[in-house]
C-alpha cells in the first residue's frame, strides 16, 4: 500500500499536466497557436534565458552561502552553485522534491545536520514566498477597486512573517512553545545574523526581478504589449501556480492561469503559445544546468530522494 501511495504521488503531477493541457487544447485553435511562433522568438528569448540562468544561479549560490556559516573545506560559491543545480531536475517535477534534494545535498556536502539543512531550504523558500506575494499584490494594486483588500493581505502577510521571525529570535522564553522554537529546522532563522537575513531578502528580491524580466522578454519576443504593473502581478501569480505540486513544472495549470491573468492584451492562442514556449525554455534551462554542471550531484540527489533518505 505504501508503494502504491508513493507511485500515485509521483504520477499526480503528470496526470495534472496532461489533463490540463488536454482541456486547453480542446478549447483553443491549435493552428492559431502554431501561427504565433516565429524565429524571432528564438532570437530574443534564448539569450534572455541564458543570462537569466547565469545570474540566478549566482544568486542561488550566494543565498546558500549567506545561511551556511560553518562551511567545510571546499564548500564555496562553485560547490553551492552545483548543489543547487543538482536539485533542478527534481524541482521540475515537483517544487517540494527539489527542496528535498537540496536538503539531502546540503547535509552531505556542507556537513549540516538534517534539521539545519532543512532550515536553510525552508528559510530561502519562505523568503521567496513572501517576496512573490508582496510583488504580486503590489502589481494587482494597480486596480483601484482591489486596493483595500490587497493592502490588507500585504499587511497580514508581512505581520505574520516578521512576527514569526521576532518570536523565533527573541531571547525570552516562549514557555510551552519553546520546544517548537528549539527545533533544528528553525536554526537558520534563529541563528543567522540580521545582516545576513537582510542580504538574503535583497538577493531573493533580485531573483524575482530577473524572473519577471525573463518573462517580460517572452512578451517582447511575441510582440505582446503588457503594462509593468500587470506584468509584475501576473508573473508572480504564475510563479505561485508553478510551485503547486499538481503538475510538472506548472505545465497545464500555468497555461490556464496565463490565459486568464493576461486576458485581453493578446489573443488567447498567442498567450497559450507564449506560456508554453516560456515554460519549455525554463525547463530546458534548468535541466541542462543540472546535467551540465552537477551530473554526479544530480544522480546522488535522485537516488537518495527516491529512497526517502536524508
Amino acid at each position: 500500500m505504501a508503494g502504491s501511495g508513493k507511485a500515485w504521488k509521483r504520477a499526480l503531477p503528470v496526470v495534472g499536466s496532461v489533463a490540463s493541457l488536454a482541456w486547453v487544447f480542446t478549447r483553443f485553435d491549435i493552428g492559431a497557436v502554431t501561427d504565433a511562433l516565429s524565429w524571432r522568438i528564438v532570437q530574443v528569448l534564448v539569450p534572455s534565458l541564458v543570462l537569466y540562468g547565469a545570474v540566478t544561479l549566482a544568486i542561488e549560490s550566494a543565498s546558500i552561502l549567506r545561511l551556511v556559516a560553518q562551511r567545510p573545506p571546499g564548500f564555496g560559491a562553485w560547490t553551492a552553485a552545483r548543489v543547487k543545480s543538482a536539485s533542478y531536475l527534481l524541482a521540475i517535477v515537483n517544487y517540494a522534491l527539489g527542496g528535498a534534494a537540496l536538503t539531502v545535498l546540503l547535509r552531505r556536502r556542507a556537513a549540516l545536520g538534517l534539521g539545519e539543512a532543512a532550515g536553510v531550504v525552508l528559510l530561502i523558500s519562505t523568503t521567496d514566498l513572501c517576496i512573490v506575494l508582496l510583488l504580486g499584490t503590489l502589481g494587482v494594486l494597480a486596480h483601484a477597486d482591489r486596493l483595500a483588500i490587497n493592502s490588507g493581505l500585504v499587511v497580514l502577510a508581512g505581520m505574520g512573517f516578521f512576527g514569526g521571525l521576532v518570536l523565533l529570535r527573541m531571547q525570552a522564553s516562549l514557555g510551552p512553545l519553546e520546544r517548537i522554537r528549539s527545533l533544528a529546522v528553525f536554526d537558520a532563522l534563529r541563528q543567522t545574523p540580521a545582516r545576513n537575513l537582510w542580504e538574503l531578502v535583497g538577493l531573493r528580491l533580485l531573483f524575482s526581478i530577473f524572473f519577471i524580466a525573463v518573462a517580460g522578454s517572452a512578451f517582447a519576443a511575441f510582440e505582446v504589449t503588457v503594462g509593468p504593473a500587470q506584468l509584475v502581478g501576473g508573473v508572480m501569480i504564475l510563479a505561485l501556480v508553478g510551485a503547486l505540486p499538481i503538475a510538472v513544472a506548472g505545465i497545464g495549470p500555468g497555461q490556464i492561469a496565463a490565459i486568464e491573468v493576461f486576458r485581453g492584451i493578446a489573443p488567447p492562442e498567442t498567450l497559450l503559445a507564449l506560456s508554453l514556449v516560456l515554460s519549455a525554455g525554463l525547463i530546458a534551462l534548468r535541466a541542462g544546468t543540472g546535467l551540465l554542471f552537477a551530473r554526479e550531484f544530480t544522480r546522488e540527489a535522485l537516488e537518495r530522494t527516491r529512497r526517502g533518505e536524508t
